[in-house]
């Protein structure tokens, strides 16, 4: 393997991940020989709930970065290294505003509790819960938002999240607003992103982000390709983030051959 990177830090869905949402056996044996040989993460904006099971069969070897960044999780000590929440007043802004559109928004509470709060079980809500086998439970949104949550994920017509994007950002500034997915709009905590998330984790292991690869598919992963020492994007990734990776794969396997792993 080339000793030039010591970090790889992977999203799932999109990336790891098949669209009927399993692990492909080439990606698997890759990662398999992965760990022997380098720290190996997962960098997505899933809970723990629902990424848990992946990096357990994955055998990842280095803490997590979850909610895009807002928690970084070390399974093996079984706790948060790193957490951050939405301030309540941001917060609730964030309500307000989407009140005015028809979006289905999810709230997440905290690391230890796995349900997704929504205001009413919506169908485009009810088909993200089977695809992350993550429990619903409907509950009064605003009292949960001055708790300071982990993040909101809004689902809604793609054409409709821009102008949704810069009006949050307009009425809760400070506040990350990204783009996760086609028809997903994640709002985080201040300052919160996978660059900043991947950073933080490189410099806990004492790894300089030089020696790190981050690989992903969406304009969430962004911030991670242009932080890391290599950046690779799947090639179904919307030109933006094509642009940005210093390399382009049809499959992470490809990255075996690419760095003569």
């Amino acid at each position: 393997m080339s000793p030039s990177y010591r970090l790889f830090a992977f999203d799932l869905d999109g990336t790891l991940l098949s669209r009927a949402g399993s692990i492909p056996p080439s990606i698997e044996g890759f990662l398999a020989g992965l760990v022997e040989k380098a720290w190996v993460t997962l960098a997505t904006g899933r809970s723990l709930a629902s990424a848990r099971p992946y990096a357990e069969r994955l055998g990842i070897n280095a803490p997590a970065i979850l909610y895009h960044g807002a928690v970084i999780w070390d399974f093996s000590a079984g706790k948060a290294i790193l957490e951050r929440r939405l301030p309540p007043q941001g917060a609730a802004a964030v309500l307000e505003v989407c009140r005015n559109f028809p979006v289905a928004v999810q709230l997440y509470r905290a690391s230890d509790d796995p349900t997704v709060y929504v205001s009413e079980f919506s169908r485009p809500v009810l088909e993200f819960a089977r695809k992350e086998s993550l429990p619903l439970k409907e509950g009064d949104l605003g009292q949960l938002a001055r708790e300071g949550p982990l993040k909101f994920l809004i689902i809604g017509a793609p054409e409709q999240l821009p102008g949704l994007a810069a009006l949050l950002r307009e009425a809760a500034p400070g506040l990350t607003v990204v783009r996760a997915e086609r028809d997903y709009l994640e709002v985080l905590p201040p300052g919160v992103d996978k660059g900043e998330a991947l950073a933080w984790l490189a410099g806990y292991l004492r790894i300089p982000l030089g020696e790190v690869v981050a690989v992903g598919d969406q304009e969430s992963d962004l911030p991670m390709i242009r932080r890391a020492g290599l950046g690779v994007a799947m090639a179904a990734a919307p030109d933006v983030v094509r642009q940005a990776a210093d390399v382009v794969v049809s499959s992470v396997a490809e990255l075996a051959d690419v760095l003569c792993l």
